[in-house]
């Protein structure tokens, strides 16, 4: 039987041109992969478990908190001046202050408060009452979205705008008596105000 002009002796025969050609193929493909991934789109926002888009607030806020936990202090004097008279963290469950997770705390001292890394939607009432009845002075503190930082300047000074809104109750004032804090991220239970409700 005549050998095939592809062999010798039944051995395949090695052609340098042919070899070079899909050399050059493959070497093509690889660079188009390369490119490809290279060059691909960027990469896609992060999104929660129903495939939405997080909002950047959003996404900020959940970093930070992995990060470093909000921190929420008391100054004695109005606009977060003077002297720290209290400082706690907040992990996001229900927080009554003053407790053992902070440290530094004077009652009737505080006119001011300053948050750190504050998420939206965090919630904050001050009582004048050590119980945190709604007999005496109140005021509640709404936090509309991510702060790494936030001066509360004065709980008597109702406020309203893009970062926080603050409610407050006069019986007889609360900066200076200030003898209880909550914090939480869902509403209160009760809202009674036996003092009047300053307006906005």
């Amino acid at each position: 039987m005549p050998m095939s002009p592809e062999t010798a002796h039944g051995v395949p025969m090695f052609h340098p041109h042919e070899e070079n050609h899909h050399m050059n193929r493959r070497m093509g493909l690889l660079c188009f992969m390369v490119f490809a991934t290279a060059c691909g789109p960027e990469s896609e926002p992060a999104a929660n478990r129903t495939g939405e888009e997080l909002p950047a607030s959003e996404m900020k806020t959940q970093v930070s908190q992995l990060a470093d936990p909000p921190v929420i202090t008391f100054w004695e004097n109005n606009g977060c001046q003077a002297d720290q008279v209290g400082w706690y963290l907040y992990n996001g469950t229900p927080t009554i202050m003053p407790n053992s997770s902070g440290s530094g705390w004077s009652n009737d001292e505080a006119r001011s408060l300053m948050l750190f890394r504050a998420p939206a939607g965090m919630i904050i009432r001050v009582y004048d009452s050590g119980s945190g009845s709604h007999g005496d002075d109140w005021a509640e503190i709404r936090i509309k979205q991510y702060a790494d930082q936030l001066c509360i300047p004065s709980f008597e000074d109702v406020m309203d705008n893009a970062a926080y809104s603050l409610r407050f109750c006069h019986y007889n004032g609360l900066d200076g008596k200030v003898s209880q804090a909550r914090a939480q991220n869902y509403e209160f239970n009760g809202s009674t105000c036996n003092g009047t409700w300053i307006p906005w």
